[in-house]
């Protein structure tokens, strides 16, 4: 790189462009870090079950009585519904221990399953190509057995879906504030550099130096202030995301916020500080060519 004949150690931007970087690259990171976990998340939880149905057989009375062999036999009457059915692939009745398992994460791996008054489930596989009436599927179970429930998983998967959809939204309103916010803050920073080196600036430009040259030594010092305060960001925010990771897998919340990144996601993060200082370098050279054809 060309030695600088300004000189910029006098400059309040070379401590001012690092600490807001470095800010903004870690709210950028943390924010686009949630996003893409809360997308990944749901979009898991989508494809999991959008070619399942449930159904649930209580197995007690509203009482606290047991149902006893009346379920048994409800239980064959439903899946003799339910395979005759058109765009069903095929159902099946949950085990206790596959029961524990979904237990798991509410009650505990200690939990006795058998022991809860917990409805009998019969998980239906739906072909995804095949024309599944499920209104029809509703209106054979009530006549034949009153007791079932048919729950489509995406009575409560379409709010998460439209909550995700909001945070997303929401997160790129952010991201574009502070790229506003970064914009303006090497605007700044870059007319007040100019303010404090006119005299120098002239003095270069009567001894031959164009306005090009100018402009390259402010725009390639920003990216570098920029892609300094931004890398340290981008690394402090490491030891947040492990910490937050941890706890989630630690509270078995883990079933609902997978708390991890795939390495294109990562890759994502990584391009955040870099992003920056290009903006940074894009933005200083067009501000420092608007103001030489101005001023001098």
């Amino acid at each position: 790189m060309t030695k600088s004949n300004i000189f910029f150690a006098t400059d309040p931007a070379r401590l001012f462009l690092p600490w807001m970087s470095m800010l903004m690259t870690f709210i950028a990171v943390l924010i686009l870090a949630a996003g893409m976990t809360t997308y990944s998340s749901v979009t898991r939880w989508q494809r999991t079950v959008s070619g399942s149905l449930t159904v649930q057989i209580p197995t007690y009375t509203e009482s606290g009585v047991a149902r006893g062999e009346k379920v048994d036999r409800e239980i064959e009457t439903t899946l003799t519904i339910l395979r005759s059915s058109e765009g069903i692939l095929g159902a099946t009745v949950l085990s206790d221990r596959q029961m524990g398992d979904l237990m798991t994460p509410w009650l505990g791996e200690n939990a006795i399953v058998t022991e809860l008054p917990l409805p009998k489930l019969i998980d239906v596989t739906v072909d995804p190509n095949g024309n599944l009436d499920v209104a029809q599927i509703k209106t054979d179970l009530a006549a034949q057995v009153p007791a079932a429930v048919l729950d489509s998983h995406r009575i409560w998967l379409n709010p998460l879906l439209r909550i995700s959809s909001g945070i997303i939204k929401l997160i790129g309103f952010i991201l574009v504030l502070l790229t506003l916010t970064a914009a303006f803050t090497v605007i700044y920073a870059t007319r007040t550099s100019l303010t404090v080196h006119e005299p120098v600036i002239a003095l270069v430009h009567m001894m031959g130096a164009g306005d090009l040259y100018v402009t390259q030594q402010y725009a390639g010092r920003s990216f570098q202030l920029t892609l300094t305060g931004s890398l340290f960001g981008f690394f402090l925010t490491l030891p947040i995301m492990a910490g937050v990771s941890f706890f989630i897998q630690g509270a078995s919340f883990d079933f609902i916020l997978k708390p991890t990144l795939s390495a294109v996601q990562w890759g994502v993060l990584l391009s955040v500080p870099f992003a920056l200082s290009v903006l940074a370098f894009l933005t200083t050279f067009k501000t420092v060519m608007v103001y030489l054809k101005r001023f001098l």
